[in-house]
């Protein structure tokens, strides 16, 4: 009987402890709650050592949810890691010069001639020390820095043609993304217009006039319109997102703020070709790439000149202690390797440059009157739909509802009538958009491309 009141007190004992670690571990269903603090021995609060602050986080580009044709320039110069890549040729160039202002490295000899066996009168050891000096007599110092500073010119070239390129690509997209939220606000709009007919179906359905058919009809209308805005908006929201990656700020889908208008450019590619073989980036990258070309035979040049070494030292003698100075001239003797090998590398180069520039030109030029030719076809189809189509639109909407409030026509007519109306107008969105673009190629070919009007 004892045994088992002492097992009995030692189970309550056990419980009695355990109860409040488990009330600790178990989560409370009113969230979590403060716990007591145990009773310890007092001890001395140690002191607090104050904390070095964070770095500061590099800054940031102010991003807004939306974007000016300006901001995208400026973004895509900040931002864009395809640019700032591009921008190291700058960096690379101007190493080049840093190491053609280089001189030759001096050369030091030390040697030591030790008797091994038999009889020297100049005694058991002869030491030799000597310095060997390259002289570039042929002015090849002078004339890499000249080739360097010509590549110097030539990588700022292909920078901006590069930046061109992409602001063109960058301007592209913002027209595009532009024309997206006009077709979005379109069907807003379309949508707007159909909810008014559907009430009026409505309406009429409890009047008795309509059927339930056409409830029916008029509901399934409205959800196919309703389908296409979230397609329309699926489409802006792809274009946003190329645009923020293009300008080098991913997981961005800004909105296109600005006017959605054509510029207003116009000329003829043959008057505009004189300024536009001057100053457009990539004849002048081309221009340039050919004067590095140039610069290299120069250089090849005075490369094929041998370069002599002037040898100045000294020879100790370990009998007696004699000093003796030595001077000697190394020349090369151009008897097999003449420079011919460089000579024609440069040429061939040179040859190679020169058809490329001609090739950017002529490119150039047929795309000048590409453009232009395009943007007039374009810009005519335009005036041509809106007068003769885009012009008629309101008076074709006041028919169609005058027709059906009058009982002369029927929903089905109705609902034509809004559908080509809307359609119209995306129609509209769509040639505007042509237009527009093609106004961007012929700034983009004229050079002009981060013109705004």
């Amino acid at each position: 009987m004892n045994t088992h009141r002492a097992k009995l007190l030692t189970l309550l004992v056990s419980a009695s402890l355990c109860a409040p670690l488990a009330a600790q571990a178990a989560p409370s269903p009113f969230g979590p709650q403060s716990q007591p603090i145990a009773p310890g021995p007092s001890r001395q609060a140690a002191p607090v050592e104050p904390v070095a602050p964070a770095p500061a986080a590099p800054e940031e580009v102010d991003l807004r949810d939306s974007v000016t044709l300006l901001e995208v320039f400026d973004i895509l110069k900040r931002r864009s890691p395809r640019y700032k890549a591009v921008q190291y040729e700058i960096d690379v160039a101007k190493s080049e010069r840093l190491a053609a202002r280089v001189l030759p490295n001096p050369i030091l000899n030390l040697a030591i001639l030790y008797l091994n066996q038999g009889f020297n009168q100049n005694g058991v050891a002869t030491y030799y020390a000597n310095a060997t000096v390259p002289l570039l007599i042929a002015g090849q110092r002078r004339m890499r820095v000249k080739a360097a500073d010509s590549a110097i010119r030539s990588a700022e070239a292909n920078v901006d043609a590069s930046f061109h390129e992409l602001a063109h690509e960058a301007r592209a997209l913002f027209v595009e993304l532009q024309a997206a939220q006009e077709k979005v606000e379109t069907l807003d709009a379309a949508l707007a217009d159909l909810a008014r007919v559907q009430n009026l179906i409505i309406e009429r359905r409890r009047s008795g006039v309509e059927t339930d058919y056409d409830v029916v009809r008029m509901a399934v209308e409205v959800s196919a319109w309703k389908a296409r805005r979230a397609e329309e908006e699926a489409n802006a929201q792809d274009i946003a997102g190329r645009l923020g990656v293009a300008l080098g700020v991913p997981s961005w889908y800004p909105r296109a703020d600005g006017e959605f208008r054509q510029l207003g450019v116009r000329g003829d590619a043959d008057r505009m070709w004189p300024e536009v073989e001057r100053t457009q980036p990539g004849i002048e990258a081309a221009r340039r790439e050919e004067a590095v070309a140039v610069k290299g035979i120069d250089l090849a040049r005075r490369e094929r000149w041998p370069v002599p070494a002037v040898t100045v030292g000294t020879v100790v003698i370990q009998n007696y202690y004699s000093l003796s100075t030595s001077f000697g001239l190394t020349v090369p003797l151009p008897v097999f390797d003449w420079g011919q090998g460089l000579l024609a590398r440069a040429n061939a180069r040179n040859q190679q440059a020169r058809l490329q520039k001609d090739a950017v030109v002529a490119a150039t030029q047929a795309e000048l009157k590409r453009a232009m030719r395009l943007l007039e076809h374009r810009r005519r189809a335009l005036e041509t739909f809106e007068q003769e189509v885009l012009a008629k639109l309101p008076n074709l909407q006041a028919m169609s509802e005058d027709s059906f409030r009058a009982g002369q026509a029927q929903l089905i007519e109705l609902l034509d009538a809004t559908r080509a109306r809307f359609e119209v107008k995306l129609t509209h969105i769509d040639m505007q958009e042509s237009a527009i673009q093609a106004e961007i190629d012929v700034l983009a070919v004229t050079g002009r491309i981060e013109e705004i009007r």
